[in-house]
Protein backbone atom coordinates (compact mmCIF):
# COMPACT_ATOMS: atom_id res chain seq x y z
CA UNK A 1 0.00 0.00 0.00
CA UNK A 2 1.64 3.19 -1.32
CA UNK A 3 1.15 6.14 1.34
CA UNK A 4 0.00 3.82 4.20
CA UNK A 5 0.43 6.27 6.40
CA UNK A 6 -1.52 9.40 5.05
CA UNK A 7 -5.02 9.28 4.88
CA UNK A 8 -6.39 7.54 1.93
CA UNK A 9 -3.66 4.76 3.10
CA UNK A 10 -4.92 4.45 6.59
CA UNK A 11 -8.10 4.32 5.74
CA UNK A 12 -7.34 1.84 3.43
CA UNK A 13 -5.78 -0.60 5.93
CA UNK A 14 -8.99 -0.09 8.02
CA UNK A 15 -10.86 -1.89 5.20
CA UNK A 16 -8.16 -4.24 4.85
CA UNK A 17 -7.89 -5.15 8.55
CA UNK A 18 -12.05 -5.57 8.86
CA UNK A 19 -11.74 -7.99 5.79
CA UNK A 20 -8.77 -9.59 6.48
CA UNK A 21 -10.84 -12.46 6.03
CA UNK A 22 -10.20 -11.78 1.87
CA UNK A 23 -7.39 -9.07 1.85
CA UNK A 24 -3.28 -9.35 2.70
CA UNK A 25 -0.95 -6.44 2.81
CA UNK A 26 1.89 -7.89 0.64
CA UNK A 27 3.84 -4.47 1.44
CA UNK A 28 3.69 -0.73 2.79
CA UNK A 29 5.41 2.52 1.75
CA UNK A 30 5.52 5.77 3.72
CA UNK A 31 7.25 9.49 3.01
CA UNK A 32 7.85 10.94 6.44
CA UNK A 33 5.94 9.25 8.95
CA UNK A 34 8.00 6.09 10.03
CA UNK A 35 6.81 5.82 13.62
CA UNK A 36 3.20 5.04 12.09
CA UNK A 37 5.06 2.85 9.39
CA UNK A 38 6.45 0.81 11.86
CA UNK A 39 3.10 0.48 13.91
CA UNK A 40 1.30 -0.65 10.95
CA UNK A 41 3.94 -2.92 9.92
CA UNK A 42 3.67 -4.87 13.45
CA UNK A 43 0.21 -5.48 12.82
CA UNK A 44 -0.02 -6.77 9.63
CA UNK A 45 2.98 -7.98 8.66
CA UNK A 46 3.39 -7.29 5.06
CA UNK A 47 5.80 -9.56 3.55
CA UNK A 48 8.15 -6.67 1.92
Amino acid sequence: ILGSTGSIGRSTLEVVYLLSQRFKVVGLAAGRNLALLYKQAEKFKPEI
